[in-house]
């Protein structure tokens, strides 16, 4: 007998420190391209004591909240951000003489990922898509798992449609989280919220908007 629903599907020995919510696919990655101080991509994440260990699904996420088109890791550690990786250089990376091994350091937060190397970025696409109104977009990044973190609000909803609907009017919401099993919509306020600790929950649905 479980008090609640909580009590019977989320096995809380599945935690995890890192990003866990994995929103890279083979699409997203652009190629491995040559920076310098001018820097390529011209926004740079602060690192902080706060910072999570970087690899990309960190900074991709990081760089798609701030509103860019682009994000790439560089030297294992940091990551940029911007809107044109061409800017300096042909379009087709290859005719530069930059091939995908020059990107060959581990990320620090994950070894199986590639951050870049020494003046080399690892730049995937955000994903990212300028509001426009009346547009509603929204990609499925994981099932059966919640986000740890407090929601910033928490409604009663019939459908992953209407509760991506509440997200869209409440302006600053990044992420949503759905069970229609007990009708329970959670809004976040930030995308790297999925990069903080989750938890199995068996019909629970995470979702990010474009």
């Amino acid at each position: 007998m479980y008090d609640s629903i909580y009590d019977k599907q989320i096995d809380t020995t599945n935690t995890h420190a890192r990003c866990q919510v994995q929103v890279i696919d083979g699409n997203d990655y652009v190629g491995c391209f040559i920076d310098s101080f001018t820097r390529l991509l011209t926004h740079q994440y602060v690192i902080d004591n706060e910072t999570p260990d970087m690899e990309n699904n960190f900074c991709l996420l990081y760089c798609k909240e701030q509103g860019y088109i682009y994000s790439g890791t560089e030297n294992r550690a940091e990551c940029n951000c911007g809107d044109d990786p061409y800017q300096y250089g042909p379009e087709d990376v290859s005719d530069y003489h930059i091939k995908d091994y020059d990107c060959n350091r581990e990320c620090v937060g994950d070894s199986e990922q590639i951050c870049g190397g020494g003046w080399r970025l690892s730049v995937y696409e955000t994903g990212y898509v300028p509001y426009k109104q009346g547009r509603l977009q929204y990609k499925l990044v994981t099932n059966n798992t919640i986000l740890v973190a407090p929601a910033n609000k928490v409604l009663t909803c019939r459908s992953k449609i209407e509760c991506a609907k509440y997200c869209q009017m409440a302006e600053n919401c990044k992420v949503f989280v759905i069970s229609t099993e007990i009708r329970e919509c959670r809004l976040y306020y930030s995308f790297t919220v999925m990069c903080k600790e989750v938890q199995f929950a068996q019909d629970f649905q995470v979702y990010m908007m474009k």
